[in-house]
């Protein structure tokens, strides 16, 4: 069983971070589209928290995949997802039209913070 969790554990935890990772190189090259949506939904100075959202998800992205300081990468990527779930994808206020859209990014985003506790648990378990 350890064999095949010395080749599960790594996919897995490259596999989230390929998610973070390209998510913001697609927001590199929408920035003006991504920084407008996010000033639509309240956040002040939109531009600035966007270049701050690319380092983290793309540097996160990147730690994720090679293995390297990625217990604190899922941390960091784990707070980020509360806010940004909160934020963009509160069903409870969403109309009937996007209330299921909403609901599932909301549960999707769920279940990745889930799995960057996962990881975070298992970087602290194997460091003692």
């Amino acid at each position: 069983m350890e064999n095949r969790s010395n080749v599960l554990f790594p996919l897995g935890r490259a596999a989230l971070g390929v998610l973070f990772f390209v998510s913001g190189l697609l927001k590199i090259g929408g920035f003006a589209g991504v920084a407008g949506y996010m000033a639509s939904q309240g956040l002040p100075i939109a531009n600035i928290l966007l270049v701050g959202v690319i380092v983290l998800e793309v540097g996160g992205g990147l730690l994720l995949i090679t293995g390297w300081q990625a217990r604190w990468a899922a941390l960091a990527l784990a707070l980020f997802l509360i806010p940004t779930t909160l934020i963009f994808h509160a069903f409870w206020s969403a109309d009937a039209a996007h209330f299921q859209d909403q609901l599932t990014n909301f549960l999707k985003n769920l279940s990745i913070f889930g799995g960057m506790l996962l990881l975070v648990e298992r970087g602290f378990r194997q460091a003692r």
